[in-house]
């Protein structure tokens, strides 16, 4: 059975979180919703269930802290106009009922099994009942089934094209907000890179990233702990910290991305103590130049697969391409830090305006060195912008 519905309590009892994050996230989500209710008016789908977080922070607005785990338990209903539905166990909604800016909030009871039950006792409220019902692509297989029993003239499909399709192109007020966070990954980056001397530990130089990013108000981060690696290490691509110290004459990669304000940024440097030798420099020059040439392909009108050719023909020119980056070389941002549209031999995604793509092309040659960098670059009407700001510690070492 379906809970009485929760109405919002005074807004002069709302938090701090409610003050700081939903109002920023509020305007965002809102936004979002609208372009995602043309698309399912535009595909003749009825209704929209989602359940993972990141969807749910695309579309509902919910923080961080907010954020479920991938469960049927907890989501929410969008339909083609209206605002959405949250549907919650109790005490989750009576915290949503105090803090969030959506007034639908519909409690269930977790101990009587009743989601689906829930939501579709929702879906017929909305007059949607018999229609087309698109659900979260992560969503559980029985959670389907239980739905689809309780309201057999439903036909379900799966949301996820719609979904990742809309999240790929970016609002103005998503791009700042990615921008804003890049700021934070490049304070932790500055301050991982200022933190490599020979003798210092990997793990070390992680804690520093990961204490800078922190105390910039980062709510988390993709990598927990960030990613430090140099020497062999990196050359065979383990990307995890260990407590291994920094040797003189090695590449120390450096990379992090943290989430700020429900949205994920990312940045990657190399770091190099000492003086390279004739080989390192060749791998830096080849991978650099390959990353400059993918940043230089971007434009509105070409296909992930064209960038990454780019990047491939330089490598092929210095005789790297057995070691270069096996797949992707790029990849899209946003409520996740890795989404479409991608970037790789097989990515016929085609690229356009306010698409942001972080650009990764990397060469591993195990035993010998490991070299990538990466950089945010927002798609213009122009061709490209790149976002990132932080210089290349070290680049003319390599010169």
């Amino acid at each position: 059975m379906t809970g009485a519905r929760i109405q919002h309590g005074d807004a002069g009892h709302r938090d701090y979180e409610r003050q700081e994050l939903f109002r920023v996230l509020e305007p965002v989500a809102r936004e979002n919703l609208e372009l995602v209710q043309e698309r399912m008016a535009d595909a003749d789908v009825d209704a929209l269930i989602i359940n993972r977080s990141d969807n749910l922070r695309y579309l509902v607005g919910y923080g961080p802290y907010d954020s479920f785990s991938l469960s049927a338990e907890h989501g929410a209903v969008v339909t083609q106009s209206g605002e959405p539905t949250i549907v919650a166990a109790p005490r989750l909604a009576a915290d949503l009922d105090d803090r969030h800016w959506l007034a639908d909030v519909v409690p269930f009871s977790t101990t009587k099994g009743e989601a689906a039950e829930t939501f579709a006792t929702v879906l017929e409220e909305r007059g949607v009942a018999d229609g087309v019902v698109a659900l979260d692509p992560h969503m559980e297989y029985r959670f389907a089934r239980k739905l689809e029993a309780s309201l057999p003239g439903c036909r379900l499909c799966d949301a996820g094209d719609l979904l990742f399709e809309a999240r790929a192109v970016k609002t103005d007020a998503e791009i700042a907000l990615i921008d804003e966070g890049l700021s934070v990954a490049e304070l932790a980056i500055e301050a991982g890179i200022e933190a490599v001397e020979v003798g210092v530990r990997e793990c070390e130089v992680s804690g520093t990233i990961m204490d800078a990013m922190i105390s910039a108000g980062a709510a988390g981060a993709y990598a927990l702990p960030a990613i430090v690696s140099s020497g062999v290490r990196w050359s065979r691509c383990q990307e995890y910290p260990s407590r291994k110290r920094i040797r003189r004459g090695e590449f120390v990669q450096l990379d992090e991305g943290p989430m700020w304000k429900g949205y994920y940024s990312e940045l990657a440097r190399m770091a190099f103590p000492g003086t390279p030798s004739d080989e390192q420099r060749s791998m830096y020059q080849a991978t650099f130049a390959a990353h400059e040439a993918a940043i230089d392909a971007i434009e509105p009108g070409v296909t992930g697969r064209e960038v990454y050719d780019a990047a491939r023909d330089i490598f092929v020119e210095f005789g790297y391409e057995e070691w270069l980056t096996d797949g992707n070389i790029g990849h899209g941002i946003g409520v996740v830090a890795h989404e479409p549209p991608y970037v790789g031999p097989t990515a016929d995604v085609t690229l356009e305006e306010n698409m942001i793509v972080m650009i990764e092309p990397g060469l591993f040659r195990p035993d010998v060195a490991g070299v990538r960098f990466e950089d945010m670059v927002l798609v213009t009407d122009r061709g490209r912008e790149v976002l990132s700001r932080t210089p290349h510690p070290d680049h003319e070492k390599f010169l």
